[in-house]
């Protein structure tokens, strides 16, 4: 992303809530990635402690393993950053994997503010200033 022109895309409650959707399967899929790359991550470090002859080096088979691991572990990487690169692209912005936190950019009252969305909730109905954070919501009513 660093090569192109990141443009901010402000988007409407009601197009924020059509996106929904789509970004709960993101969150899923991000998940499963965080998950799938610590596994490759403690696999590398086991094969590391334990996959050295006795002069400390480490085996061949150890050396391919590790390789293929390092492989699946890029190829997962890559994925995670595209879904996050999607998650933009649609005028979504992760702000917490976890509790699954969501910021849209949006105008009220001529300012630049966020619609947030935290999983669990139906639709957005909270917004918050670019500086007041998730702690400083307050409701679209």
């Amino acid at each position: 992303m660093s090569d192109e022109k990141a443009e901010v895309k402000m988007l409407t409650k009601e197009e924020a809530n059509a996106a929904l959707p789509k970004v709960k399967v993101i969150l899923k899929s991000l998940r499963e990635l965080r998950t799938g790359v610590l596994r490759i991550q403690a696999q590398i470090e086991i094969e590391e402690m334990t996959g050295s002859d006795p002069s400390g080096r480490l085996t061949l088979h150890a050396q391919n393993a590790i390789t293929d691991q390092m492989d699946e572990f890029q190829a997962k990487t890559a994925q995670f950053e595209n879904l996050l690169k999607e998650l933009f692209q649609m005028g979504a912005h992760l702000k917490d994997l976890d509790r699954g936190l969501i910021d849209f950019y949006s105008l009220r009252d001529q300012k630049v503010v966020f619609l947030c969305w935290i999983e669990g909730e139906s639709e957005i109905q909270h917004w918050h200033t670019i500086e007041g954070g998730f702690q400083n919501r307050r409701s679209l009513d």
